[in-house]
């Protein structure tokens, strides 16, 4: 007697918009390889239990049970696991876990690397970097910052003789909410924080050299600012880039920001938007939009098919 064993079908998606000049969003043969931007979310990869992409500026990897996808220009593969698990300042500074508290990290001056040991003072759940800092968030909803003292307005703090810039210090703005923090984001000169009640709250500075163009976060600051979208709907995920950044509303909706000049909104046709704009995105069916993320100039939204079904 036999039984017909039923193939397994990848029930995750990724789809993606944004630069694509290293061919950093082609995977497989989802895409020719041609290098052209994507001006519009395109599926660029399949998967039984896709991770959110980890996107830089050359790169993209992605996670797959326990085998990474690489796209762009990413010299040594075998590399993918540890080039996945740190994030990385504009100077190449870098930070990466090597325990609950415990984070391995390297400096560089005058040509050579230099690798340490930092202890943050209790678990981390998350880390994040801008291009002149770093920002973690603790298990208990807590977030810190450290950098840069040149560029105050991306620490989201005050710095003082008793809280320097340059070592870990809380965002008390965040921490007397009442409403712990669960996911944080950040690249560039601009962080943002997502509560567990679903607000979103931003903070950072125009980049300098944009500085003949309009802002494209209205209201940012040095301090994080509650930022409305879709006209105050709860937000279940965001992420954002150099430039731009992506939301995903606890009802499904996609929302976009920011500077398009590399497709990265997925809106066809336009430079820019200024306002939180909701995304004309029909998902395949029997899929559902799970999370967002971002690189510097490209976005992404994982879609699964399983909890669709659910």
């Amino acid at each position: 007697m036999s039984a017909q064993i039923k193939e397994a079908t990848p029930d995750m998606e990724l789809f993606a918009a944004g630069c694509n000049a290293w061919a950093q969003l082609e995977f497989d043969t989802f895409l020719p390889s041609n290098s052209d931007d994507l001006t519009e979310f395109t599926k660029i990869a399949v998967g039984q239990t896709l991770q959110k992409p980890v996107s830089r500026l050359a790169y993209t990897l992605i996670q797959n049970d326990d085998k990474f996808l690489i796209a762009g220009y990413f010299p040594d593969p075998t590399m993918a696991p540890r080039a996945a698990s740190f994030v990385m300042r504009a100077n190449g500074d870098s930070l990466r876990p090597i325990g609950s508290s415990v984070f391995e990290i390297s400096t560089s001056k005058g040509g050579a690397v230099n690798t340490d040991k930092m202890y943050a003072q209790k678990p981390v759940k998350q880390i994040a970097a801008l291009d002149t800092g770093f920002v973690l968030l603790y298990e208990d909803g807590t977030v810190a910052t450290m950098g840069d003292a040149r560029f105050p307005q991306v620490l989201g703090r005050m710095i003082s003789k008793d809280e320097p810039a340059e070592e870990l210090f809380t965002l008390l703005d965040l921490d007397t909410l009442g409403d712990p923090v669960q996911h944080i984001t950040a690249c560039g000169y601009t962080a943002a924080a997502l509560t567990e009640s679903g607000s979103v709250y931003i903070w950072g500075q125009h980049p300098q050299s944009r500085a003949k163009e309009l802002p494209f976060f209205p209201g940012l600051s040095r301090f994080p600012n509650y930022t409305e979208i879709g006209g105050g709907k709860d937000i279940a995920d965001i992420a954002l880039g150099e430039t731009h950044g992506i939301a995903l509303t606890k009802q499904g909706d996609v929302y976009v920001i920011g500077n398009n000049e590399s497709g990265q909104l997925g809106i066809p046709s336009v430079m820019s938007v200024r306002t939180w704009t909701k995304l004309e995105f029909s998902p395949p069916q029997n899929a559902v939009v799970t999370g967002v993320a971002a690189g510097p100039h490209t976005s992404f939204m994982l879609l699964s098919s399983s909890l669709a079904a659910n």
